[in-house]
């Protein structure tokens, strides 16, 4: 008798959701267009007072417009409607409501240029709709189904349009140009995008004196105003305009004042702002102080507004801050497949497990004062020694991390981090598990409008250690020696992108250093690890993207009683392994070039042409290189040295899916070790000792080559 009653409870709240036409009242299912060529219908959608009942649905464009009057306003874009949610609310018809909305699309088309597009037919199904948008609740014969039998009517509302011939542009006089810096005056001019022949559209002609505006405030005309004029000659289709520019004198700040910090002091956030009285004014330092003050990390919300005075070019700065709770905690459940981040540096690597893990996470915003941080995670993990969604035998792992951030050190924007982690579980690219300890103390600054990150290690520590027992997966692999590193660490990060998650256009760089000498270690070393990347934008935001990094490791000396692979490769976490999801894709990780046992020198190069196929699917065509060498594991000096070989390219193509989140995309990438493009010229197999080949397999047919699931695009 137990079970009846539970499921009665439990479907009693999906009734409640369910929402419902009133008996009396008509509820809009669709609003269909016809006769729009020019324009995507939702963009007119979205201006009007009746509304559609919201349905799940995949757009098959790359713009899709959310907000009315927002461009763009084009598109061909089809969308494919799956089902309508039970719980979400019906509109009610309302006669009224579409009369004005009759006037709303001849309005909404005069400001994309087409005076003369009009509304030439309404039509509602049912028609009786229109005669009265009420219903008798009483009559069982109303003219139309009844939803559910005893609700109100679906109804169903379709405008037919005329668009006519657009109005054209056939003048465009900007004044007050002589008035600006000449290198200021060119991006003015790139920033207007409505010109001469080119169709009229108010939103346009708004966006391109609001971009002037914003030019002018950056190079310190904080006073700057921007007027027009425009004449429509209605029969004859055209328009002429002029924008007026009166940039003002040259601006300079003053005073800075912080509002909201109580209880937290305000002299770091004066200090990260780095805005000093008398400096010329410019909305970029106002945008780089905001982004500064928010990553102190104890703020909720920082806004940064410009005081103008009546007179006079002497800009006060309001600073408001929303402090975020002082203590927080966290706690939740995740999956991890593809990469992992290992070191303080976004170290992302590529791993051949998974695993289901639990996070707990404790942060205190104001440490002992001064906006001190303290972060303390715990995160106990269920590994599987396979690549997703591989059930093989998993084992328990716990990952376990401090971190003290210090504001505000030797310079208003300078860091200090002091940090430790330790870990117990697998081997990146193997399955014996391992205890490794990372400590360290450093620097952390960004510079020249938080596009360029630079972090000093002084210095840093790891201990490794493996448990009696742990054995390599690999028959001709032994797990390494313990071992311990002592060494300083310098990365300096040039980042240019459009967008860090998901670039369309720009340029990045960086270089990672590290140098064990005089430092007590298992070895003295010099790591040296430059990458660079190019992303070039092309029509309906495709993508081009371009990587190219280097590795190479100096090893000056080592420990005798480190086993002979470690003595000639070094530390195994700073070996360089090839293979993975961001790195040559025909590989599993770890099984490029030299393989299992990693090396010392490394060259990866990739290619990718990405295709959005919607806001939130795209598809990609990718080419990667690349090889790892260790040079031969002959413990003595007629050994052949590692060298970066690149007539042993390993190339690997492949296609992959996307599915972009927030956090990143959500991908799928199939790669094909070409055949004839693993070695040019003879393969020489005594230097080959690279880890097995993979397969693919799909049923009849199979390829060598590698499938792998993972978050973030590859590069």
């Amino acid at each position: 008798m137990g079970a009846p009653v539970k499921l009665g409870v439990l479907a009693l709240p999906l009734l409640v959701a369910c929402a419902s036409i009133p008996a009396n009242r008509y509820g809009v299912d669709r609003v269909y267009f016809e006769g729009v060529e020019v324009f995507d219908p939702d963009s007119i959608r979205h201006c009007l007072a009746i509304q559609e009942r919201d349905t799940v649905a995949i757009n098959f464009d790359i713009f899709d417009p959310t907000a009315c009057g927002a461009p763009p306003f084009t598109g061909d874009r089809a969308k494919w409607r799956l089902f309508t949610l039970g719980w979400t609310d019906w509109q009610y018809f309302d006669r009224i409501a579409l009369e004005q909305d009759v006037e709303r699309v001849r309005r909404w088309y005069a400001a994309r240029g087409f005076h003369h597009a009009e509304v030439t037919e309404v039509r509602v199904d049912p028609p009786r709709a229109m005669q009265d948008d009420t219903l008798d609740p009483d009559d069982p014969e109303p003219g139309c189904d009844r939803v559910d039998g005893d609700e109100g009517c679906e109804v169903d509302v379709t405008f037919q349009i005329s668009e006519g011939l657009p109005t054209m542009i056939t003048s465009l006089d900007i004044y007050g140009l002589d008035d600006v810096p000449e290198d200021v005056r060119q991006p003015i001019m790139d920033g207007i995008e409505i010109a001469v022949d080119g169709r009229w559209d108010e939103a346009y002609y708004d966006s391109s004196k609001a971009e002037i505006v914003r030019i002018l405030a950056a190079e310190g005309y904080a006073r700057a105003e921007v007027k027009g004029a425009v004449r429509i000659d209605r029969p004859a289709r055209t328009a002429s305009v002029q924008i007026q520019i009166s940039p003002g004198p040259v601006c300079v700040f003053g005073e800075l004042r912080v509002e909201g910090n109580d209880p937290l002091p305000a002299e770091p956030i004066v200090g990260a702002a780095l805005i000093y009285q008398g400096e010329q004014y410019s909305t970029d330092d106002l945008q780089e102080a905001q982004r500064a003050i928010f990553d102190l990390g104890a703020f909720s919300g920082v806004t940064l507004e410009p005081v103008l005075p009546e007179i006079g070019n002497v800009i006060d700065v309001l600073v408001r801050v929303e402090p975020a709770r002082k203590h927080r905690f966290g706690l939740g459940v995740g999956v991890q497949s593809g990469t992992t981040q290992r070191g303080r540096f976004d170290d992302i690597i590529p791993v051949q497990q998974w695993d289901v893990h639990l996070s707990a996470i404790y942060e205190n915003r104001n440490f002992l004062g001064g906006l001190r941080r303290l972060i303390l995670k715990e995160q106990p993990r269920l590994i599987f020694p396979d690549q997703f969604p591989a059930f093989d035998t998993p084992r328990l792992g716990n990952t376990i991390s401090a971190e003290l951030r210090q504001p505000g050190f030797l310079d208003p924007r300078t860091t200090l981090v002091v940090d430790a982690r330790h870990e117990f579980g697998p081997d990146p690219y193997d399955t014996f598990f391992r205890h490794r300890v990372d400590l360290g103390i450093g620097l952390e600054r960004w510079f020249w409008r938080q596009r360029v990150f630079g972090a000093v290690g002084l210095p840093r520590a790891v201990i490794y250690r493996v448990p009696e027992g742990e054995e390599s997966a690999f028959e001709d692999t032994e797990v390494p020696s313990n071992y311990h590193v002592t060494y300083l660490h310098q990365l300096l990060r040039l980042d240019l992108r459009d967008d860090a998650i998901r670039p369309h256009s720009g340029f990045y760089a960086q270089v990672d250093l590290q140098e064990a000498y005089l430092l007590p270690a298992s070895w003295d070393y010099f790591r040296i690890v430059p990458d660079v990347r190019g992303y070039i934008p092309l029509p309906r935001k495709v993508t081009i993207a371009m990587r190219f990094s280097m590795g190479a490791t100096f090893i000056q000396s080592a420990n005798d009683q480190l086993d002979t692979v470690s003595r000639l490769l070094g530390p195994r976490d700073f070996r360089f392994f090839g293979g993975g999801s961001t790195d040559n894709r025909g590989y599993l990780p770890g099984r490029l070039g030299d393989g299992r046992n990693g090396g010392t020198r490394k060259w990866l190069a990739s290619l990718e042409l990405r295709f959005p196929v919607t806001e939130d699917f795209g598809i990609v065509a990718f080419g990667d290189a690349g090889d790892v060498d260790g040079g031969d594991l002959i413990d003595s000096e007629d050994r052949e040295p590692a060298r970066f070989r690149f007539d042993v390219p390993q190339v690997a193509v492949g296609l992959g899916l996307r599915y972009f989140t927030i956090v990143g995309a959500i991908r799928l990438d199939i790669g094909w070790a070409i055949p004839s493009l693993q070695y040019l010229g003879e393969e020489d197999p005594r230097r080959r000792r690279a880890a097995d080949s993979t397969v693919v397999s799909f049923g009849l047919f199979e390829f060598p080559g590698a499938v792998h699931i993972a978050l973030g695009e590859s590069f």
